[in-house]
């Protein structure tokens, strides 16, 4: 598998203009969603293909994240500002207006949605096509989420956030100067970011503050159940748990790498990881599945409206779990 951080510097030489250290702190997120996450571990055992649909991408490009707005319709984005469609049969690529790195995309209604990537690259997408707006930042945008059609968050790089009002996106004040990994929101005025250093920030719908947290490893996921049923994963097994007051580590069953959490219906849950791990919230306890698509890195999850999971792979394959 090509090395992402090969295909990020590559794509930094080709520009002119300034990229100092702080661009390699993205560059190291994407290396661990593509290579180095899987450096220490070798593939899991115990794949069953079988219960899942493999949808194998036709071209050498790998996704970084995926959603599904229908039971028949899907949106994924990915490396050298890769856009593709799913139509019910099959993911197919459309036209993208930039040729860098998109890490994450999001709906706040159906048929318009947003991507973020290299350079606090901004896209707006519908059934029209796609389009670059203005940047508001430009340090790396790594993540992006909605509360409403009007109220949208992104963050990345050196702390970088930057919002959505309805008419543009604008830089806000932001607690730190390190690197945001993931952004959620349980309303508009409950929403929580975590990043390297086990950073976690959360904003009260005023501003953004800095959270205690029980760790300094770096996470890359986090999600809730309930405003006051969260979870945060990352470096070295480490899952995290919010109880409404304060966040503290939880068991965990294998110490892989985990690089998303999600829960489709506000029950169940799932985290993915590192050698092609998938564990399952059973009773109030992360289970490791016995049932994985692959044993290469898991990065991208997704749950569409009929509650079918999807999976993204480094093998440069979307996943469909069979029902």
């Amino acid at each position: 598998m090509r090395d992402k951080k090969a295909e990020i510097t590559t794509y930094q030489r080709r520009k002119s203009g300034m990229f100092g250290r702080a661009i390699w702190v993205a560059v190291l997120v994407a290396v661990c969603l593509l290579s180095a996450c899987s450096k220490s571990g070798h593939g899991r055992e115990g794949v069953h293909a079988s219960a899942w649909i493999p949808y194998r991408l036709s071209f050498n490009h790998v996704v970084f994240d995926l959603t599904q707005t229908g039971e028949k319709d899907g949106w994924a984005v990915g490396e050298r500002g890769l856009i593709l469609h799913f139509n019910g049969n099959a993911w197919q690529p459309v036209e993208s207006p930039v040729a860098v790195p998109l890490f994450a995309l999001a709906f706040p209604e159906p048929g318009h949605g947003w991507a973020v990537g290299a350079d606090g690259t901004i896209l707006e997408g519908s059934a029209d096509g796609w389009k670059e707006g203005p940047k508001a930042d430009k340090w790396n945008l790594m993540s992006v989420a909605f509360t409403s059609p009007t109220d949208g968050w992104a963050v990345g790089e050196r702390g970088s956030i930057v919002h959505y009002d309805g008419q543009g996106w604008k830089t806000v004040v932001s607690p730190t100067k390190v690197t945001l990994n993931r952004v959620v929101f349980n309303g508009p005025s409950d929403g929580w970011a975590v990043g390297n250093q086990g950073l976690i920030l959360h904003y009260n719908g005023r501003d953004w503050k800095q959270i205690p947290g029980p760790t300094d490893l770096t996470l890359y996921g986090v999600a809730f159940r309930t405003p006051t049923d969260g979870w945060a994963v990352g470096e070295k097994g480490t899952i995290l748990r919010y109880d409404g007051n304060s966040w503290a580590k939880t068991e965990n069953p294998v110490e892989r790498t985990f690089l998303n959490v999600a829960f489709p219906n506000g029950r169940d849950g799932y985290i993915v990881g590192r050698g092609g791990e998938i564990l399952a919230l059973r009773d109030g306890k992360w289970t490791a599945s016995t049932e994985s698509p692959t044993g290469k890195t898991l990065y991208g999850i997704a749950t569409s409206s009929d509650g079918q999971l999807w999976v993204a792979a480094t093998t440069r394959d979307i996943f469909k779990k069979r029902s």
